[in-house]
């Protein structure tokens, strides 16, 4: 993408900062008023469409700026076998965060409908797994992972990590992302396709609809509503539990990664400027901003 000089640092950044905005105001109010028809419109519409505006206007193919090439099923079916095994990992690192937060006060509960019917499971499968996985992945992995590449590929990987964790802004659900945010730009780069973290956006989402979704069918209460009076006993059970399969998961996904067809970074690292962050700054100094506020809640 920089081979031209076509894109920059500072334009990647800035459609971070916009798209950023436009999910807290408008993909929220959306939200708010229809949570099925918001998501939908969010994750497909208003995550995506900055991006994809941003490469038209510029006059990059589509093709190289998300990643569009093809993946071998075998590579595929490796990247959804790595999904399934950092899942405990990524899970673990929320509980313990939110043990941690426990101790403070009452956890808030997550912005995410707990399907309580079949129908609303098909609704959760199809717009908080498949419509997520799609849209997020082009922008973070494909278009956002893409430009960061100018920094070299370890440290595309560990910023793009961070600000898609930053982009959840929940105080409860950072650290989870910025680790599967690591893993899915650790496929993408590897395969150097944005199938494979598609793929494993959506098979990680999934287990994790399809948890809550048994979780509320056993309970007479929703999942949510559980979450927000777990006891810090009953959290520090949940951890140590999660803690062992993470451990576990997490050495098997690495022998899988290192199975993994490796395409070579034909990327030379560039120079940069502090003036190329401005707008990730604001973007950090709005996460702040929220997450103190939500620790003003949990306090109570």
């Amino acid at each position: 993408m920089h081979k031209e000089n076509q894109v920059t640092l500072l334009g990647i950044n800035t459609v971070f900062l916009v798209t950023a905005a436009l999910l807290i105001t408008l993909g929220y109010y959306l939200q708010a008023k229809n949570i099925y028809v918001g998501l939908l419109i969010t994750e497909l519409v208003i995550i995506p469409l900055p991006a994809f505006m941003y490469i038209r206007w510029k006059g990059i193919s589509a093709k190289e700026a998300f990643r569009f090439n093809g993946i071998s099923l075998s590579t595929l079916w490796k990247c959804v076998l790595i999904t399934l095994c950092v899942y405990p990992v990524g899970l673990f690192l929320n509980l313990l965060g939110n043990l941690v937060l426990d101790m403070l006060g009452e956890p808030l509960p997550l912005p995410v409908p707990v399907a309580e019917s079949g129908r609303e499971y098909i609704k959760n499968i199809l717009v908080i797994a498949f419509a997520a996985g799609v849209g997020e992945e082009l922008f973070f992995r494909g278009f956002l992972l893409k430009g960061y590449e100018w920094l070299g590929a370890r440290k595309a990987v560990i910023a793009s990590a961070i600000l898609f964790g930053i982009f959840h802004f929940n105080i409860q659900n950072f650290i989870g992302p910025a680790f599967l945010g690591i893993v899915f730009a650790v496929m993408a780069i590897k395969t150097g396709s944005v199938a494979a973290p598609v793929v494993g956006h959506f098979i990680n989402n999934a287990v994790s609809v399809t948890f809550m979704f048994i979780a509320g069918m056993m309970a007479d209460t929703a999942v949510q509503g559980v979450e927000s009076n777990l006891t810090a006993g009953v959290l520090a059970s949940g951890v140590a539990f999660w803690g062992i399969l993470a451990l576990a998961g997490g050495a098997a996904a690495l022998r899988l990664f290192r199975g993994l067809e490796s395409r070579h970074l034909d990327v030379v690292p560039g120079k940069t400027y502090i003036t190329d962050f401005i707008p990730v700054m604001i973007t950090v100094a709005v996460f702040v901003v929220i997450c103190a506020s939500q620790l003003v809640l949990i306090m109570g």
